[in-house]
């Protein structure tokens, strides 16, 4: 409690005492707020994905494919002969390979799209491909004719390309066995140690002698410049044959270079 003191002034008598209030002192107690922030609550939902795997298959079906693969001696046996059937960029693969007289079929397979085609390794170049649709309940028949893939193959390269007037060039000439591969693909075996003679044919001039031997690739090279304008060519002696290999016609000399200042 608190004392209030309340002073008063008169005359005379002796003072009186003074009046004491007693006030009562209310205390007033306020229960503290407490202010809650609910943070917000994030949901995370996990999906797993599904992968679809596409298998493409060329039967079972109610269409087949039949025919012949003959070469420069006649009927052929043992060639291959591929059988693609595609859908999108997926594809189903089959290979037959021909017997009794270069006969071949397949049966029982899905309509569709196909592309096949026909080799025999290491001799018989792959023959152009058939590419076709085939009726869900089709018959077709495909025969194949097949050329000779061995023999001497040579190619020419010639740097620059065309070659200029007055201006040193140079040819190079590859010398392979041709062949073809398992997968059908025609290849080309070099032949090292091949001596090559090269003689001017049109509008040319060796600047190299004209005999060089094939290094470890099957090939040599020459130096020459064009004397002419126009049709260019070489005489390429192998052994006692002979051929003659065209190159780039002769270009006119390259003009002047200008450069601007800026």
């Amino acid at each position: 409690m608190a004392l209030v003191a309340a002073a008063c002034s008169g005359g005379g008598g002796p003072a009186a005492a003074p009046a004491t209030t007693v006030v009562e002192e209310t205390t007033t107690t306020v229960a503290a707020t407490t202010s809650t922030t609910s943070r917000p609550t994030t949901t995370v939902s996990t999906v797993p994905r599904t992968t679809t795997s596409t298998t493409v298959s060329l039967g079972p079906g109610e269409a087949s494919l039949v025919g012949t693969v003959s070469g420069p001696a006649g009927p052929v046996d043992g060639a291959t002969v591929r059988i693609e059937r595609l859908v999108g960029r997926t594809v189903a693969t089959a290979d037959v390979t021909t017997s009794g007289g270069g006969a071949w079929q397949l049966n029982a397979i899905l309509g569709g799209s196909y592309r096949v085609r026909a080799f025999k390794a290491p001799d018989l170049a792959p023959s152009q491909v058939e590419a076709f649709f085939l009726a869900a309940n089709e018959r077709r028949n495909l025969d194949f004719k097949l050329a000779a893939a061995g023999g001497e193959k040579i190619t020419a390269v010639v740097t620059p390309d065309p070659p200029r007037l007055e201006q040193t060039a140079t040819i190079t000439i590859t010398v392979g066995t041709g062949s073809v591969d398992a997968q059908g693909r025609a290849v080309i075996t070099p032949r090292p140690g091949v001596t090559l003679v090269l003689a001017e044919r049109l509008a040319v001039q060796l600047e190299s002698p004209q005999n060089a031997v094939t290094d470890a690739s099957g090939a040599a090279s020459w130096r020459f410049r064009c004397v002419a304008e126009g049709a260019a060519a070489f005489l390429l002696t192998i052994g006692t044959g002979a051929t003659q290999v065209g190159i780039p016609a002769c270009a006119p000399p390259a003009g002047p270079t200008t450069t601007r200042r800026p």
